[in-house]
């Protein structure tokens, strides 16, 4: 995460240390903590002790600025220790008067760490070798530190820096610290990585004579035996004191439990303040004929079920959070799609203004959206228009002050394409640095010819890899794709393994933002990108941990739609107040396929026109059968040919459906409705179909064949038959139903 300083990844090192039977690791990235939960989670499966570290910025003053950036290392001790690293870390990359190319620290910033904060005086680049001697800071920055930090580099630079500090260390009474300053994990990463630098044109004064790989014991005792620096006892010492230091840091447990936002104070409060809300909202549209009489009973049973379960799994925060966020939206003329995914299936949500499809109406199931079993953290995607997105996010951080909220950060990765330019690129450096006197067009990498042999050459083997391979993990089939490549022009592909994957760049994700009940400078930390205060940790981390991610999709037929509109002077429709079974509308479909979501391809527009649907359940059956997974069905349906299903009581389940069994949702119906299954008792068993997990499924077959049965009118022996076929045509379906 040292951005363009390394094509090695995390994992290696740890595995590298597991294979070395190391005992703990610490990752001193450049000037940020980027990716440190992923770190900590791969070291605690590998039973590695994960330390929290980083190699910070350092500068005389942030008045006057000069790009000095002394390098020091900071490791944390303790939990206030991690903490405050993390906010050191946060406010040099977050604060304007702290950035200079990069996040730096003061001086008086980095004397006023406290004891909870292990630190270190780091490489060459350290005051305690750039700063004169004579400087008035010199001697209270080499007091501050823990240790004096020794490596082994065979150089006259490092040597004689070595031997200072093993004066200093004697003058103040610090002990001496051995380290490697690994940039790669072994000589193939080092060679990659310095093409990565070509490519880039990155350079790092004279580190080309470092060894800067992953040391063994061994070969650390070797390199400062041959470097000759120290006496034997003292760089003997320094390598026992990083276990020394090691053993003095506190290992922790990553705290994941589910951080939903609170907004009045309390999570008690949020839960008044959420039933509050819900009983005036649901009157209101009682009376505003929103929600039509006849539903009004089975919306009263739902409120009682999802306010219990919502408590229960301390998610009114969360939903309250978002029906403030989207009446705000709604109060200011924004635009906001219907409702997407499973949250669709909420009556509360619906009440509560978070989306606009009332479940009631269209037959969708709250048990998918959200149970008492739920375990995840509770998540909600809203589409957006994209120019009215920045307003929202600004609402949002004032709303819950930017303490509490940040940005989600993105990472782009060396992929394919990207890999093999890198690869071009620095080769093309190279060979001018070779080829001083000679012209550029004569360097045989820089044709567009070539371009297209090399990605040729990897479309080839990638092809054979799978052909030769089927079944195979993506993984499994790109190491042998690149091992025939390599064969074939290895002067090339060489390198194409250790770039692949690569992070080189960073930015900031276009839909996410997190609300957390925690600080999130200190307790994940947080850098500046373009204006926008992001987290260190990205999406995956960020559900790992359990905070809650807001997604605002842009979506365009949301825009086209609200568009649409303004033109003809109509505010943005509400579904209650359209006309579904207008046939007008329905005729126009199949005159053109313009304008209509998903409908654009023509092969989309056939099955439309084949079907002819007149309602929305008509139109949602289209879209599930465009999927690649509608193919076991799609003819039949879009025929309107009738499935036969083991009973008419399921046979009425999917009316709405011809039949066929299509959606996730109808799953959870049959458990629910039909087997007399609780809601999470039903999602469960849902998910374990997809997951093929046979033996969740075979404890939970008594209970669904005692709901069925009680429910049929057959003899046992027929109704129990009837319910064990169409389970397995539930597990035959599992790979292609439609969420």
């Amino acid at each position: 995460m040292s951005l363009l300083d390394s094509c090695t990844d995390y994992k290696q090192y740890v595995d590298k240390a597991v294979e070395l039977g190391q005992k703990a690791i610490a990752f001193s990235e450049h000037g940020n903590i980027k990716g440190w939960v992923d770190k900590k989670m791969y070291c605690d499966k590998k039973g590695v002790k994960y330390i929290h570290a980083v190699e910070c910025y350092l500068t005389a003053s942030h008045e006057e600025k000069v790009r000095d950036n002394f390098h020091t290392i900071l490791i944390g001790k303790n939990e206030e220790g991690r903490k405050e690293l993390n906010s050191l870390i946060s406010l040099s990359n977050s604060d304007d008067s702290h950035m200079y190319y990069v996040g730096r620290l003061s001086f008086e910033e980095f004397l006023n760490i406290s004891d909870n904060v292990i630190k270190i005086s780091a490489c060459l680049a350290s005051p305690l070798n750039k700063l004169s001697l004579d400087d008035p800071m010199y001697d209270k920055l080499a007091k501050h530190y823990d240790y004096y930090e020794i490596q082994p580099h065979n150089c006259q630079d490092q040597i004689g820096y070595n031997r200072h500090l093993a004066m200093l260390a004697e003058k103040y009474h610090k002990p001496l610290i051995a380290g490697t300053d690994a940039h790669s994990v072994d000589k193939y990463m080092t060679d990659c990585r310095n093409l990565l630098l070509k490519s880039k044109d990155r350079s790092y004064g004279n580190e080309d004579d470092f060894d800067l790989t992953y040391k063994s014991y061994d070969e650390l005792v070797d390199a400062f035996e041959i470097q000759g620096s120290l006496p034997e006892k003292l760089y003997m010492k320094a390598i026992e004191n990083t276990n020394v230091m090691a053993d003095s840091v506190e290992d922790f447990e990553l705290d994941c439990s589910l951080k939903y936002p609170v907004l009045y104070g309390s999570p008690e409060e949020d839960k008044r303040k959420f039933r509050e809300t819900i009983d005036r909202k649901f009157k209101e549209k009682i009376q505003n004929g929103i929600i039509p009489l006849n539903q009004v009973p089975a919306f009263e049973e739902a409120i009682e079920e999802e306010f219990r379960v919502f408590d229960k799994i301390e998610m009114c925060g969360f939903m309250l959070s978002m029906s403030e966020i989207i009446s705000w939206c709604k109060e200011q003329g924004y635009s906001i799609g219907t409702a997407r995914g499973s949250v669709g299936g909420s009556r509360i949500a619906y009440i509560t203004d978070i989306i606009d499809l009332n479940p009631e109406t269209w037959h969708t199931v709250f048990s998918r959206f959200c149970n008492e079993d739920r375990k995840e953290v509770g998540d909600i995607d809203v589409d957006v228009v994209l120019e009215e997105r920045p307003y929202i996010f600004n609402y949002i951080i004032n709303r819950f002050t930017q303490p509490y909220t940040a940005r989600v950060p993105a990472f782009g990765t060396a992929a394919d394409t990207e890999a093999l330019l890198i690869i071009i690129r620095g080769l093309k450096k190279i060979w001018a640095e070779q080829n001083p006197n000679k012209d550029k067009s004569e360097c045989p990498y820089s044709s567009k010819a070539f371009e297209k042999k090399v990605k040729a050459v990897l479309s080839k083997a990638m092809s054979r890899a799978k052909e030769e391979n089927q079944g195979a993990k993506d993984s499994v089939i790109t190491d042998i794709a690149i091992r025939y490549a390599n064969e074939e022009m290895p002067e090339f592909f060489y390198y194409y393994k250790g770039i692949l994957g690569t992070r080189i760049s960073q930015s900031v994700h276009p839909a996410g933002i997190v609300i957390s009940p925690v600080t999130l400078a200190d307790n994940y930390g947080v850098f500046k990108k373009d204006g926008e205060i992001c987290l260190q940790i990205d999406m995956d981390e960020i559900h790992e941990v359990s905070l809650v991610k807001y997604d605002l999709l842009a979506l365009r037929t949301v825009k086209i739609i609200s568009e649409t509109c303004k033109l003809i002077g109509c505010p943005y429709p509400k579904t209650h107040e359209i006309n579904w079974d207008d046939e007008k509308v329905w005729d126009d479909m199949l005159r053109t396929n313009e304008g209509l979501f998903q409908m654009e391809s023509a092969y989309a527009f056939s099955l439309l026109k084949e079907l002819k649907p007149m309602s929305i359940f008509d139109m949602s059956l289209v879209c599930a059968a465009l999927r690649p997974s509608g193919a076991s069905y799609r003819d039949n349906l879009i025929k309107r040919i009738p499935n036969k299903n083991p009973s008419k009581m399921i046979d009425d389940l999917l009316s709405d459906n011809n039949g066929y069994l299509i959606y996730q949702e109808d799953v959870i119906k049959f458990l629910q409705e039909i087997c007399g299954l609780s809601g999470s008792e039903a999602d469960n068993i849902r998910r374990a179909i997809g997951r093929k997990d046979e033996e969740r499924l075979n404890k939970a077959l008594p209970q669904i064949l005692e709901g069925y049965c009680s429910k049929s009118d057959k003899p046992r022996e027929v109704a129990e038959e009837e319910a064990k076929t169409f389970i397995q045509i539930l597990k035959d379906a599992s790979s292609y139903m439609f969420g």
